[in-house]
C-alpha cells in the first residue's frame, strides 16, 4: 500500500509530531508499505513561527503533483497548518478520503499564553480555537487520537470522528534500564526535563520549583537563552538523541513533564522505559500515562509533584516493564494500518 503523509511539522524540527512519524514510518516500511511524507522543506516559500515551527505557503501545486505522481492508497494529514488546510481542500475537491490526527491541544495552549487584560478574552479565544480545529478535523474521515480520554473530550467539543486509536512508543535500542553514567559530579538527586525549550512547554514551573538537587534541561528552542539567564543554577545540555539521550534518562532520578497542553508525551514513555518516575501537573497529557503511583505523581503544585515522584513506590525495572509491555512503535504502526476511517 502507498501511504502519503502531509505534515506542517517535519524535520529538521524536533517535536512530538515529528518524532511520532519519524518512528512510525520505518515500522510501516518494515511491514511492506511505501510511505512518502511532505513537509515544509519540500516547498520554496517558508517562514519561521514563534513556536520553533517552520510553516510553508503556496503549497497547493506541489501537493496536487505529489498526489498525481505518487498515487497514494491512503492520505493522512497530520497537522492543522497551512499545508494541512490546502491538502484538505484538494482532497475534498477531488473526493479523496483522508484521515487526520489530533496531536496538540491548541485552545489550551492559546489561553495559557494570554496575559494581563487579554485574559478577559480567554473564553472566546478558547471557543474560536476549538471551532477552527473542529472545522478542520470534521472534514476528514477519521481522527487518530493517542488516548480514549482525548477522544471523549473531542466528542464533547463537537468533533464527529470516527476516533481511531494511535498510541505512541519508544525505541528499546536507546531507552532501557541501565547504569548511571552521567551527573555524578552534580548535587543529587537529578530532576530531568527533555523536550522542546519553548514557552508553551511551561518549563518555568519546573525550574522555579523547590528542589534540593540539580535540575537538568535537555533540548533546544526559542526560550533557551531566556531560561539560561533566569535559572543559572540549572544545567542546560542542548539537544540530545539516541543513546546520548538514553544516558541522560538513565542517569536521572525523576523525569519532569510540566506541560499542560500536550495531548501525549513520547518523552514520558522513554523516561519510564529507563525506569524513571514522572512528575507532572494534573493535566490531560500526563493523566493517561501516570495511571499508577508506581509511575510517578501529579499535583497542581509542581514542587509537590517532584517530591512525590521521587518517593514513588516500585522499582526502575517495574516501570520499564510497564512501558515495554504497553507501548511500542510496532503496535502504533499496526493501529494505523488497522484503523477503519469512515471512507463511505
Amino acid at each position: 500500500m502507498k501511504i502519503l503523509i502531509i505534515s506542517d511539522a517535519w524535520l529538521p524540527q524536533l517535536n512530538g509530531v515529528v518524532r511520532t512519524y519519524q518512528n512510525l514510518i520505518p515500522e510501516l516500511e518494515k511491514l511492506g508499505h511505501e510511505v512518502k511524507i511532505l513537509g515544509p522543506r519540500d516547498f520554496k516559500f517558508r517562514i519561521s513561527s514563534p513556536w520553533d515551527v517552520e510553516l510553508a505557503f503556496f503549497t497547493r501545486s506541489k501537493i496536487e503533483k505529489t498526489i498525481d505522481e505518487f498515487k497514494p492508497d491512503r492520505i493522512h494529514i497530520a497537522v492543522e497548518g497551512p499545508m494541512g488546510r490546502n491538502a484538505i481542500k484538494i482532497c475534498r475537491k477531488r473526493n479523496i478520503p483522508f484521515s487526520t490526527c489530533f496531536h496538540t491541544n491548541f485552545p489550551v495552549f492559546l489561553v495559557s499564553h494570554l496575559r494581563g487584560p487579554f485574559k478577559h478574552f480567554a473564553d472566546p479565544v478558547y471557543s474560536k480555537a476549538y471551532e477552527a480545529l473542529r472545522n478542520f478535523h470534521n472534514q476528514g474521515h477519521g481522527i487518530f487520537v493517542a488516548t480514549e480520554d482525548l477522544a471523549n473530550q473531542l466528542k464533547n467539543q463537537g468533533f464527529k470522528g470516527p476516533f481511531l486509536p494511535m498510541t505512541r512508543g519508544m525505541d528499546s535500542r536507546f531507552f532501557y534500564v541501565g547504569e548511571k553514567t552521567l551527573f555524578q559530579d552534580l548535587p543529587q538527586p537529578i530532576a530531568l526535563y527533555v523536550g522542546r525549550v519553548s514557552k508553551e512547554k511551561n518549563i518555568d514551573s519546573f525550574l522555579s520549583a523547590a528542589w534540593e538537587g540539580t535540575k537538568v534541561v535537555v533540548g533546544d528552542g526559542a526560550d533557551l537563552e531566556r531560561l539560561k539567564k533566569k535559572y543559572p543554577e540549572a544545567r542546560f545540555l542542548g539537544r540530545k538523541e539516541g543513546k546520548e539521550l538514553g544516558d541522560c534518562f538513565r542517569s536521572a532520578d525523576v523525569f519532569t513533564f510540566p506541560s499542560k497542553f500536550d495531548t501525549f508525551g513520547i518523552v514520558m514513555i522513554e523516561a519510564l522505559a529507563c525506569g524513571l518516575p514522572i512528575a507532572a501537573f494534573n493535566a490531560d497529557g500526563a493523566r493517561t500515562v501516570i495511571a499508577d503511583p508506581m509511575l510517578g505523581a501529579m499535583d497542581d503544585d509542581f514542587a509537590t509533584a517532584l517530591q512525590k515522584a521521587l518517593n514513588a513506590p516500585g522499582t526502575r525495572e517495574e516501570r520499564a516493564a510497564h512501558a515495554t509491555n504497553l507501548y511500542s512503535w510496532g503496535k502504533t504502526a499496526k493501529q494505523f494500518l488497522e484503523a477503519a476511517p469512515d471512507y463511505g
